[in-house]
Parts: C-alpha cells; sequence; structure tokens
C-alpha cells in the first residue's frame, strides 16, 4: 500500500462502460491517474490475480450469476485481496444496507447510485485513512505473525481517542479466535455485548463457545442471530458447519437451503451443500447445486475439481457421454491452473474415467492416507470405481487384500468414526451389495479397536491401550483411533512407568498424534491435550505411581 492516496493503483469493477469512465474521471480530480478496468467477475478475478490493487471499486450487480459482495467473500477468504487493499462496493440497491450490516466479509465503504464525484473522494479518503492506521495489524498477519498482531491492535486500543475502535476490536477477536486464546476472545465478546448488541460479536461468541466445546450455548446464540436477522448468512453458516461436524448433517442441509435462498451464488457454500446433499444420497440436488458452482466459479481459485469431477461421474451415470468428456476436460484444467494434491487426486480419477481401466485407480492408493484425502475424495473414490469396475458377482469374495477391496478398507478405516459417516460410505456403494457389507465390516471392526482400547484405559491397563490403539492409529490414520491414542499415550506418561527410552519415543508418537488430530475435533479437547502434553515435555520423568495399573 502506498503512502499517498494520489499513488494508489486502482480497479474499477463495473458492467456499465459509462460507469466506468465516470469513475476514471472523478479519481483524476485527485490525482489517480493508474486505474485498470474490468467489465465482469470473472476479469475483476483475473486482475486481482496478476496485479496488486490499492483500491478495488466493485459494482453490486453484475447481472446473472454473482453479485460483488459474494465476489468480495471469495477473494477475501481465498487470500488473493491484500488486508490493506480498500474495497468499495457501489449499487443501486438501497437494500444493501442490509446486507453489509451482518456481513462478516464487508466491504470498507459502500455508495448507493447516484452519487457525487465529491461523496466518492471523501469517503475514499476516509477509508484509506483508516487503511494506514491499522496497516501495522495487517503486516503481522501478512508475516504469519498473529501474536504480533494481537499486540498491534492492543496498541492501538490503549491510545487515548483512538480511531476506529470498533474496527480494532473486531479484528482482535478474530486474531485472538485463531490463536486459540479462547478464553480471552469470549471475554472480549461479552464486554462488547454488555453495552451493545453488535451481530459480529454475538457471532464470534457462538464460535467461541462452540470451539469450547459448549454446543448447546453456541447452537441458541446462533438461533437467536438468525431470529433477529434473517438475512445473516454468516450466522446460517456456522450453525451448519457445526452441524456437519456433529453428524447432524440433515440438519446441516436444511440450514445450507437457507443459505441458499439468501445468497444463491456463493462457491463456497455451494460446493459445501453439493457435497453435502450427495452424502445424503440426493443426487439430483447435488448436481443442480454444483452445477451452480462450476457456472459461477469460472476460473475461481474457490472452484474445486472434485466438484468439477462429481458432476462427470452424475453425466456418466446418465449416459449423458457429452457432459461427462466435457466436465472430465473441466477437471483436468482445474489442475493445470490450481496444481494442489486435491486437484491432483480428483486428475487421477477423471483419468481413470476416461481410460475405463481399474488398475488407473491404483495410483490413488498412497494419496489415501495423506493429509489431503478427505471424506468427498473418499465419496468420489468410491463413485468413480462404482462406475468402472465390472458388475458385481452376488457371491464374490470381498478379500481385503486385492483391489477393490483393499481400497474399500483403506476407506472404511481411515474414515468411519460414527454410523452416521459409515451409513454415508454404505450408501455410495448401495448398488453393490457386497462392496457394501464389506464398509459396514469393516467400519465396526475399527469401532470395536477403539472400543476395546477405551476398556483397557477405564480399567486401568494403560500399557495395554497404548499397544493396541497407537499401532491401530498409525496405520489408518483415522480421527476416532488417533484421539483414543493420544489419550492413552498421555496417560500412561503421567504414571511414569515408561523407562527413558520409552518415554522419549511416545512423546513423539502423542505429539504427532495431537498434531493430526487438528481440524478433526473439537479445540477445546485438542487444546486440553496439547497442555498435557506440554506439561510432560517441561518436566522431568514422573516417579512410578503406585497403582493397580496392570502390564
Amino acid at each position: 500500500m502506498t503512502d499517498l492516496i494520489h499513488d494508489s493503483k486502482v480497479l474499477i469493477a463495473d458492467d456499465s462502460p459509462t460507469v466506468r469512465q465516470s469513475l476514471r474521471m472523478t479519481l483524476a480530480q485527485i490525482g489517480i491517474n493508474r486505474v485498470d478496468a474490468a467489465s465482469s467477475v470473472g476479469e475483476t478475478r483475473r486482475r486481482l490475480r496478476n496485479a496488486e490493487y490499492d483500491v478495488i471499486l466493485c459494482d453490486y450487480d453484475f447481472g446473472e450469476g454473482m453479485n460483488g459482495q459474494e465476489l468480495l467473500e471469495e477473494i477475501r477468504r481465498s487470500g488473493e485481496l491484500p488486508l490493506s487493499s480498500v474495497w468499495f462496493m457501489i449499487t443501486a440497491e438501497a437494500s444493501y444496507e442490509k446486507v453489509v450490516a451482518v456481513a462478516e466479509v464487508g466491504p470498507d465503504d459502500y455508495l448507493i447510485k447516484p452519487f457525487t464525484g465529491h461523496q466518492l473522494i471523501t469517503r475514499l479518503q476516509v477509508a484509506w485513512k483508516k487503511k494506514k492506521t491499522l496497516q501495522p495489524i495487517f503486516t503481522c498477519i501478512e508475516q504469519d505473525n498473529p501474536l504480533g498482531a494481537i499486540e498491534a491492535a492492543r496498541l492501538l486500543l490503549a491510545q487515548p481517542d483512538t480511531p476506529y475502535k470498533s474496527d480494532l476490536l473486531r479484528l482482535l477477536s478474530t486474531l485472538l479466535i485463531e490463536s486459540n486464546q479462547l478464553d480471552e476472545a469470549r471475554a472480549l465478546f461479552e464486554e462488547i455485548l454488555s453495552s451493545r448488541l453488535i451481530p459480529w460479536a454475538k457471532l464470534g461468541l457462538a464460535k467461541v463457545y462452540n470451539k469450547q466445546g459448549n454446543k448447546t450455548q453456541a447452537d441458541k446464540l446462533l438461533q437467536s442471530s438468525i431470529i433477529e436477522n434473517s438475512q445473516y448468512v454468516d450466522a446460517y453458516e456456522e450453525l451448519a458447519n457445526m452441524y456437519m461436524n456433529d453428524g447432524r448433517l440433515e440438519e446441516a442441509m436444511v440450514v445450507f437451503d437457507k443459505c441458499q435462498a439468501i445468497t444463491p451464488n456463493n462457491i463456497s457454500r455451494l460446493q459445501k451443500a453439493g457435497n453435502l446433499a450427495n452424502m445424503l444420497g440426493d443426487s439430483n440436488k447435488a448436481k443442480v447445486l454444483l452445477s451452480r458452482a462450476v457456472n459461477c466459479g469460472g476460473n475461481s481459485s474457490a472452484l474445486s475439481a472434485n466438484t468439477i469431477l462429481q458432476l462427470a461421474i452424475a453425466a456418466k451415470i446418465e449416459d449423458d457421454l457429452g457432459d461427462a468428456e466435457k466436465y472430465l476436460r473441466m477437471v483436468q484444467e482445474r489442475v493445470r491452473k490450481d496444481d494442489n494434491a486435491e486437484n491432483r487426486i480428483s486428475a487421477h480419477l477423471a483419468s481413470a474415467i476416461f481410460s475405463g481401466k481399474t488398475e488407473d485407480l491404483s495410483k490413488i492408493e498412497t494419496s489415501m492416507r495423506g493429509d489431503d484425502f478427505n471424506m468427498e475424495l473418499a465419496i468420489s473414490f468410491i463413485m468413480t470405481a462404482n462406475l468402472i469396475y465390472p458388475p458385481s458377482n452376488e457371491n464374490e469374495a470381498a478379500n481385503s487384500s486385492n483391489p477393490p477391496y483393499r481400497w474399500l478398507a483403506i476407506l472404511a478405516q481411515r474414515f468411519v468414526t460414527t454410523k452416521n459417516i459409515s451409513g454415508i460410505l454404505e450408501s455410495t456403494a448401495n448398488k453393490r451389495s457386497t462392496w457394501r457389507q464389506f464398509i459396514q465390516q469393516t467400519g465396526q471392526e475399527i469401532t470395536d479397536i477403539n472400543n476395546n482400547g477405551v476398556q483397557l484405559m477405564l480399567k486401568s491397563k494403560l500399557e495395554d491401550a497404548v499397544a493396541l490403539l497407537v499401532p491401530a492409529a498409525q496405520s489408518t490414520r483415522n480421527s476416532r483411533l488417533t484421539l483414543s491414542a493420544a489419550h492413552a499415550s498421555i496417560k500412561y506418561l503421567k504414571t511414569g512407568l515408561a523407562n527413558k527410552e520409552t518415554r522419549v519415543s511416545l512423546l513423539k508418537t502423542a505429539s504427532d498424534l495431537i498434531n493430526r488430530l487438528q481440524g478433526h475435533i473439537e479445540d477445546s479437547i485438542l487444546l486440553g491435550l496439547q497442555a498435557d502434553l506440554d506439561d510432560l515435555l517441561s518436566s522431568k520423568p514422573s516417579q512410578p505411581q503406585d497403582s493397580n495399573i496392570a502390564s
């Protein structure tokens, strides 16, 4: 970000040539001459990807497809727009004021048409000054220094008569949540809400409750926020995500439906809702949602190759070979534009569908245990295998040593953590009863191992619990087994019964297990495990406790 506003580089995004020219002339009045223009959402994305702009003046209504608010949400969350950039929304809709009032990701300011050049320049200068004031915080965030950003925010708040207090409090509270300083974040939100009912603070407090495992209170706050403002999309989305993580998939789908009614073209939400519909076995609904995601996504980095792959599979099932081939080629194009591990896996699946060769699926086997292989890809894998494998024989033997059962075993062992998840994988293989039964049986075996390990812990047979759970967790990467293995390891280390060599090894193992749980369990549980591990790492080996621990 340049120091002086007249040195700034500006992007005007509007589908009207007249508006673009008028804005250019207005900016020239204050000496801003480095101005580019874009006439569509796709062109705006390309401009922002290829250059850095200090100011973006964006129209709200681009006609069909995404609007300016949905575009802003997408690129802010993808990190393609620097925090220091000023984003102005320009709209003819007076109702936009209600949208921006509760938007988690909002513009720095907005103008309702018609407006004068003086209004634009005055408001732009105010927004510019605010960005300059907050720049120390943005710099720390961009340097991946959240603690430095928190300190910078607190220093600014401590200044007498500090401007932009609301913005500073919002930034600080977000940073506290992202740094897992949940008690401090909760105290800050409660302090803010004690004097004034602010939607973002109420949503933030709900997020803290959710992360701390207080689901009932989080649910209550989110429902209350929605009642107070029926357009509060971010509250809906937080509620839907919470329901999904709790396995309440049908309820999550209902909430996502409400989101779609308010903002029908948000790519991220369309993909989440479409994948969820697939999990629930509603392939027609999934196709509608994912098709819209692709149509709106265009060149967006938010569009996943797996979303396009799901459409290719649906077209193949319906014998729509033209659409199937179109989508399969789009998968490959998506990987060329955004070459990440998840997209590469989708491309391998697309290649297997193109070739029709079952052996091509073996290229993905190693990736199945990788960090980037998720539940959505597991579903796509089973659907792909179902497409290209010859019809199953009801009398065929399920041999876990050979494909496809070897692959189904890997997927079931990794992802089955509840009956709901098992049911989703089983329903994906629904037309092949042998596959379905094999997934169910494998999932039950994982559940039995976990239950046996928990029983050993309850009987204080901690060494036996470690011996059972740790190898199973390491080989399957199942998050439920990993959590139990981490608990068993910590509990056993606390007894002081492990010899020095075993203690050193088990401390490293426990650390690896806890790191692997990030994003898979409640933050409050993860933080508790990490705190216990930190205590063990910082303390000398304790003396063996006189207990009835069995060897």
